[in-house]
Formats: C-alpha cells, structure tokens, sequence
C-alpha cells in the first residue's frame, strides 16, 4: 500500500511550501511507503493509515528525492581538496546507511508514541 501520494503531497503537507519532489512521484512515495512497513514491522493497516503516517511518507519521499539527487550530483563524492589534489568519496553502504538513519529519525518523530513501532508481541 502506497500512504501518500501527490495530491496529498502537495495539499497537506507542503502546506503552500516549494516542492521538492518534482518528478516520479509515484516511485518516491511507493518506496517511502516500503521503509514505514519495514520500519513499522508492517504494524500500517488500511485502517490506521492516519495523518501522522502521511506525513511520515511524504518526509522520507523528499529525503529519498534528495539523496538521490545529491548522489548524481556529486557521483559520491563526500570531499576534495584542490592544492593537494585529494578527493574522498563515500561507498555505496555509507550512503545507504545515512539514508536509512535518516529514515530512522523521521519515522520516530512521526510516529512515537502512536504504538506503530512496536515490535513485540500483543
């Protein structure tokens, strides 16, 4: 199930703000959709897909949109010095860490305390 989509996007959470997600937003939003449920370990049903979620969706879809972006902008380059001639770039897995911690943090400024997270047996 896909938790937002553009018109919510850009209704509700955007709230008269710039876009950020300009294009695809089928693809960012279904795969923002993909982290909650892992993150949520598939605690998200039809009947609880609640505002809060929504909003979580559209958050992870701009970072994902923005990481993928910096990514082609910088070919992975994380730093570079021009005397010495020096440039550091950063592998695959480091970048796909930092987008998920970053998935991480917004999903639990979403959706603490909402019983979502919970991993446990009920």
């Amino acid at each position: 199930m896909i938790y937002a989509d553009e018109t919510y996007y850009k209704d509700e959470y955007l709230a008269g703000k710039q876009a950020v997600i300009t294009a695809a937003y089928t693809y960012y939003f279904r795969e923002a959709s993909r982290i909650l449920d892992t993150l949520t370990f598939g605690n998200i049903k039809e009947d609880n897909v609640t505002d809060n979620v929504r909003m979580c969706c559209c958050e992870i879809a701009e970072s994902l949109y923005n990481s993928k972006k910096e990514q082609a902008k910088s070919a992975g380059k994380t730093s570079e010095s021009v005397q010495g001639w020096s440039v550091s770039y950063a592998s695959g897995a480091d970048q796909q860490a930092t987008l998920n911690s970053k998935a991480c943090d917004i999903v639990t400024k979403w959706l603490s305390g909402s019983g979502l997270l919970f991993s446990g047996v009920r």
